[in-house]
C-alpha cells in the first residue's frame, strides 16, 4: 500500500503540472475508486466527493492553458470554461450542502445532544473546555452548521454577499478541521470557493502576466454539444437521487444504514456496541462461538457492531469457513446490542434469524433488521 500511495503521489503531480492530462486522471481515478472499494470499515462521504471529482475531471479539459500538455502541443490551448462545466462543479457542491443540511432535521442534532457528543472531549480540554462544554456553544454550533450549509452556495453565487460568504466558508471550515480532524474535506471545500470567484479577479491576484480575454467563461461550444447536456443532466440526476433513496426503506436510515452511504449525511450519528456469532451445525447440533472483538481492533468492530450490512458480511464468512471444514450448511446468528448517540443499547440485528442462509437484497428491505426503538 505504500508503494500504491507513492503512485498516487506521483500522479497527483503530474495532474498538477498537466502532463498527459487524460491517462493520468484516469489513471488517479481507477486508483481512488479501488482505494476507496477497499476500506468499507471507513467508509466517509467525503472520500466519495473526491471520487466524483476524480472521474469529473477525467472528462475535464483542464489542460487547455498553463500546463505541459498545452506547452507541447499548442493546439489544444485555450482560455475559456464553458458554461456546462462551471456549472456542474457549483451544482454539485450545492447539492453537498442541501442534502448535509437537510440531514441535520432530527432531534439528536438541533437539541443540541449530538454536537455535545462529538464535543464530549474538548469538553475535558484543560483551555478549551469551558468553551466547548458550554450549551449555548453548543446549541449555536447547531443551528450555525444547519444555517451555514443551507445558505452558503446561494450567499457565494449572490456578488454583494459573496465576500462575506467566502469569510464565513473558511472560519467554518477551519474550525470543522481543529475540531474534528476530518482530513482534507474542510480544504477541499475552501479551494472550491474558487469556483464563486469571477475568473477576471483571480487572473489579476495571481495570473498577472496573462492577458485575460473578454469572457473566460462561455456557452456551450457546437463540438458534441448533445453528448454534453445529456451528460450533464444524466448526472445531475443520478446526484439527486442518491441522497433521497433512504425513502425507499422503512425504519431510521442512522440505525438500518440502508441507504445511508453516498448521501451526504455526513457527522450525524455514532454508534458503538458489541457483537458475537453463534455458529450451529443442523445435523449435529454441535455449536460454537465466534468473537470477532478477538481478531479485529476496536475501529473495525465499532464498524462491524453497528452496521447490519456489515453484520451478514461476516456471517457469510463465518460460512464459508465452517464449510471449508467440514460442515456443509452451517446456521449462523449475530448477537448483540448497539446503541447509536447513547440512547439505550438494544438489539440490531435478529438474532433467532440464520444470516447463513439470507440473500443480501440491496434495493430492498432487510427483515433481519430490528426497528429502532426510540426518536
Amino acid at each position: 500500500m505504500y508503494y500504491y500511495f507513492g503512485l498516487m503521489a506521483v500522479l497527483g503531480i503530474l495532474i498538477m503540472i498537466g502532463y498527459r492530462y487524460r491517462l493520468v486522471t484516469t489513471l488517479f481515478a481507477l486508483l481512488w475508486t479501488a482505494l476507496y472499494l477497499m476500506q468499507k470499515s471507513g467508509y466517509n462521504n467525503h472520500h466519495y466527493l473526491v471520487l466524483l471529482i476524480c472521474w469529473l475531471m477525467v472528462l475535464m479539459p483542464a489542460n487547455r492553458n498553463l500546463s505541459v500538455d498545452a506547452y507541447l502541443n499548442k493546439s489544444i490551448k485555450t482560455n475559456y470554461c464553458e458554461q456546462w462545466i462551471y456549472w456542474l462543479f457549483i451544482i454539485q457542491i450545492g447539492i453537498v450542502y442541501f442534502f448535509a443540511a437537510a440531514s441535520k432535521l432530527t432531534p439528536d442534532w438541533y437539541s443540541g445532544k449530538f454536537i455535545e457528543i462529538r464535543f464530549s472531549r474538548w469538553s475535558m480540554h484543560p483551555s478549551l473546555g469551558f468553551i466547548y462544554g458550554n450549551k449555548v456553544f453548543q446549541l449555536f454550533i447547531s443551528y450555525a452548521g444547519i444555517a451555514f450549509d443551507f445558505l452558503i452556495v446561494p450567499l457565494l453565487l449572490c456578488r454583494r454577499t459573496r465576500a462575506l460568504a467566502v469569510i464565513a466558508s473558511v472560519l467554518f471550515h477551519l474550525f470543522n478541521s481543529f475540531t474534528f480532524h476530518i482530513g482534507i474535506f474542510p480544504y477541499l471545500s475552501i479551494a472550491f470557493l474558487l469556483l464563486f470567484i469571477d475568473p477576471a479577479t483571480l487572473r489579476r491576484l495571481f495570473l498577472r502576466q496573462h492577458t485575460a480575454p473578454e469572457k473566460t467563461i462561455v456557452n456551450l461550444q457546437p463540438g458534441n454539444y448533445r453528448i454534453k447536456l445529456l451528460f450533464f443532466y444524466s448526472y445531475l440526476l443520478v446526484q439527486l437521487f442518491m441522497p433521497m433513496r433512504y425513502l425507499l426503506y422503512p425504519g431510521n436510515v442512522f440505525w438500518t444504514e440502508e441507504g445511508y452511504r453516498m448521501s451526504w449525511k455526513m457527522m450525524l450519528r455514532t454508534k458503538s456496541g458489541t457483537v458475537y456469532f453463534k455458529v450451529k451445525d443442523p445435523i449435529t447440533k454441535q455449536e460454537w462461538k465466534e468473537e470477532p472483538g478477538k481478531i479485529f481492533q476496536l475501529p473495525h468492530m465499532m464498524w462491524l457492531s453497528g452496521s447490519p450490512d456489515i453484520i451478514w458480511q461476516y456471517a457469510q464468512r463465518i460460512k464459508r469457513n465452517y464449510q471449508a471444514k467440514g460442515v456443509p450448511n452451517p446456521e449462523v446468528y449475530a448477537i448483540g446490542k448497539v446503541s447509536m448517540n447513547r440512547k439505550t443499547a438494544q438489539a440490531l440485528v435478529d438474532s433467532t434469524v440464520n444470516l447463513a442462509a439470507e440473500k443480501w437484497r440491496p434495493f430492498a428491505h432487510s427483515d433481519w433488521i430490528v426497528p429502532f426503538k426510540g426518536k
